[in-house]
């Protein structure tokens, strides 16, 4: 059979500072048939352990559309994302006739004059296919799920960790269940439950992880082929924001919307024990000195340049020098000017430097500093959940008791590898700030001690009574405390 796979991704945040356009998309993987452009990608995207990989392994013929895939950032400009959806059908187009269609989307891309783009990609997609041929999803569980892609959409399925180390075999899940939808081994379809809350839950900590256990264990039973438990993306602030269950049962809508509303029950019910705690940066290094081991990891969450931060803000740098911490790590602190006069400087020079608090308020305020440069390199990368991620032209440079990486490419903290390229061990560290949320904690956990979710002023803020949302729908915990009603249920036979 054949099959048409395409990848297109961006977690849109209408608070990040961060402007978008093709280039940003080029940084992080543009593929455009219609010019060549990106070629190169489809080796990796075809690759053995690939979804796309495993449908070619059946046997099929697989084709890949666009590739476009940057980091998080503000809305797509229009002209932008019309040129990759006009990609997506152009190729589709001249693919047909097709089998299936497996997608890579990521559930929270907004477009400028577009909330939903995956709604409308598959629209679109869905008027080129007609209303037989399967279509499957993958995507991000930060995604908003919206009535347009339970409409369009056959298979709709998420990753269910965070950190998201299962997103290979979810994507393979998913590309199975459409191969299967081909063959009319089974007749799929899709059970949506919204839950009215916003918020991040860590799949590594009770009680979300026993929740995430319990939902998946009715995956092969009584017809469920697929459940996904989502946490939403707020700050795309668009109406379909929130938590959702997503069940996709074989020809048996009843169940599947039966079973979305239990999962979706269970987890409105923990909505106070998963809530994050609001934990300020000073008190986030008082509660790490006070900790009886080592290393503890900062984690600086609403800096996070993985939710549209800039990675620049200086709230917890402050409070470990201000607490005179020694042996202490921060990275990534982006900083590209601080990098190149760093690097510019050279290994071993001592030299003052404004670092930081550069992008806008969110930042904070720049820090004036005489650092001393410890290390320097400009091929430093780290593992991004499979994908080499380079840091650009970086430093490593000491303030006080505190060590700091200075990196000139955004990007959170996913690896060790970070630290280690710059001959800084974080396991010999007292105390490590890393920039980002959770993605980190997949490769740190072997090693740490203890975590503390700080959550200074930034772009990713968790007080969410407090930022101004235009088009998320209330009433919504925690903006708004039950009891309410606003369960919105939704399924495609």
């Amino acid at each position: 059979m054949k099959f048409y796979c395409a990848f297109i991704a961006h977690e849109t945040s209408r608070f990040s500072p961060i402007p978008i356009n093709l280039d940003s998309y080029r940084r992080s993987a543009l593929y455009i048939p219609s010019t060549g452009e990106g070629e190169h990608l489809l080796d990796e995207v075809m690759g053995e352990d690939s979804w796309c990989g495993a449908l070619r392994s059946m046997g099929h013929e697989v084709v890949i559309g666009p590739i476009a895939i940057a980091m998080p950032s503000g809305p797509t400009p229009r002209a932008d994302y019309e040129l990759l959806k006009r990609e997506l059908v152009q190729t589709l187009r001249a693919a047909m006739p097709v089998d299936g269609v497996a997608l890579l989307l990521h559930g929270a891309q907004v477009a400028q004059d577009v909330d939903d783009c995956e709604g409308d990609m598959l629209a679109a997609i869905r008027a080129v296919l007609g209303p037989t041929v399967p279509v499957g999803v993958v995507f991000d569980l930060h995604g908003n799920v919206s009535a347009a892609m339970t409409a369009n959409a056959d298979v709709l399925l998420a990753c269910l960790e965070y950190p998201h180390i299962d997103f290979d075999a979810r994507a393979i899940q998913m590309a199975g269940l459409v191969e299967r939808a081909a063959r009319r081994e089974i007749a799929p379809v899709t059970a949506r439950r919204r839950v009215p809350m916003l918020g991040t839950y860590y799949t590594t900590a009770s009680p979300m992880r026993e929740l995430v256990d319990w939902a998946k264990s009715h995956e092969g039973r009584d017809r469920i082929l697929a459940v996904s438990v989502t946490h939403g993306f707020a700050w795309a602030d668009v109406a379909d924001c929130g938590a959702s269950v997503v069940v996709c049962s074989d020809a048996d809508p009843d169940g599947a919307l039966a079973l979305a509303d239990r999962i979706a029950e269970r987890y409105f019910a923990l909505r106070e024990p998963i809530r994050s705690a609001r934990i300020g940066a000073d008190e986030a290094v008082a509660m790490a000195l006070a900790h009886d081991g080592a290393p503890v990891i900062i984690a600086d969450t609403t800096d996070n340049p993985g939710g549209g931060a800039a990675g620049d803000s200086t709230f917890l740098l402050r409070a470990l020098l201000d607490a005179k911490v020694e042996n202490a790590a921060l990275g990534m602190l982006w900083d590209p000017v601080a990098a190149d006069f760093a690097i510019r400087a050279g290994v071993g020079a001592t030299i003052p430097l404004r670092i930081g608090g550069k992008i806008g308020p969110a930042s904070g305020v720049p820090i004036d500093v005489v650092a001393t440069v410890l290390a320097c390199r400009t091929d430093a990368t780290q593992n991004a959940q499979g994908t080499i991620s380079p840091l650009g032209p970086s430093a490593l440079i000491q303030v006080d008791g505190v060590r700091i990486v200075l990196n000139s490419l955004r990007d959170q903290v996913f690896d060790p590898a970070c630290f280690e390229a710059f001959g800084l061990d974080p396991r010999a560290c007292r105390i490590v700030v890393v920039k980002g949320q959770q993605h980190f904690h997949a490769t740190f956990a072997p090693f740490l001690s203890k975590v503390i979710y700080a959550t200074p002023p930034g772009t990713v803020n968790m007080d969410y009574r407090t930022m101004t949302f235009e088009r998320i729908p209330t009433p919504m915990y925690p903006i708004n405390e039950p009891p309410f009603e606003a369960f919105g249920r939704e399924w495609r036979a």
